[in-house]
């Protein structure tokens, strides 16, 4: 869901619908869908949990703005394995938060997520600096969502998914109200942005459930990294249908990325065990 959602907001983006746009939209159905889940609030009000909700939607409002930047400027079979790297920022987040030491494991996916973005990277036909911008905004997106995660993992079960997740959202949707005077007068892109957004919000509704509610946030984060494979997939086959040129580049800078996202994967795994 992750990886159509992107071929869907690159496409609006192509369109002329400018970033701030794509991501106050996006933002605003989740904020206002998500208030939903209050319908299954288990839990009496606490003031602690309202504080850190308002603090996971803070950090989950700057992850959406890098994601954006990283679109806008770098291609969906770039960006979208980069993002896989999230669940080494979420080990390393749980690692900090327990004081536990780094296990030779996770040093060795490090090792091996560093080769793979390094693959993904190489595009000798693009301007270096545009690649090194995409690449830096991907990570910190991933940084950023995987901060939110564990958040969402120590202090959501203290007040329940149907209170947490909505206040967090809600913040968002206030924090996006900061975007209007960024927003130019380009077209909306309609057909593209709103099945965009809508499978965003849904896929990412997904993952905060299953975190507040069955934990495991790396066992999660290493089946929700499949995105990188899902989105060369997407790319190659159907790619074309939704106007993205990408495929265009030959065979072998598709293989190439598709070696960097297996490295991606492979890391992924070791730093599972």
């Amino acid at each position: 869901m992750y990886a159509l959602a992107t071929i869907f907001l690159k496409r609006a983006l192509q369109e002329g619908t400018g970033g701030w746009r794509v991501t106050f939209v996006c933002n605003m159905v989740m904020a206002l869908g998500y208030q939903g889940c209050w319908m299954l609030r288990t839990q009496p009000f606490s003031a602690h949990g309202a504080l850190w909700a308002g603090v996971a939607g803070c950090v989950f409002f700057a992850g959406q703005v890098f994601t954006f930047m990283a679109l806008s400027r770098g291609d969906v079979s770039v960006v979208t394995p980069i993002l896989g790297t999230k669940v080494i920022w979420v080990a390393g987040f749980v690692v900090m938060l327990a004081g536990k030491r780094l296990s030779p494991h996770l040093w060795a996916a490090v090792m091996l997520t560093a080769a793979g973005t390094a693959i993904l990277g190489y595009q000798p036909t693009r301007h270096p600096r545009r690649v090194a911008l995409s690449m830096g905004a991907a990570l910190a997106t991933s940084c950023s969502f995987a901060l939110t995660d564990v958040m969402v993992l120590k202090y959501a079960p203290e007040w329940g998914f149907g209170s947490f997740v909505p206040t967090m959202f809600l913040t968002v949707g206030v924090l996006s109200l900061g975007l209007l005077p960024f927003i130019d007068g380009r077209g909306w892109a309609p057909m593209w942005l709103g099945p965009g957004s809508v499978v965003l919000a849904a896929q990412a509704l997904g993952m905060a459930y299953a975190i507040s509610t069955y934990g495991h946030v790396t066992t999660i984060n290493i089946m929700y990294s499949s995105r990188g494979l899902w989105s060369i997939a997407l790319v190659w086959a159907l790619g074309h249908w939704f106007g993205n040129t990408e495929r265009e580049q030959g065979t072998r800078a598709m293989v190439l990325r598709l070696c960097g996202a297996g490295l991606l994967v492979t890391a992924l795994f070791i730093a599972s065990s």
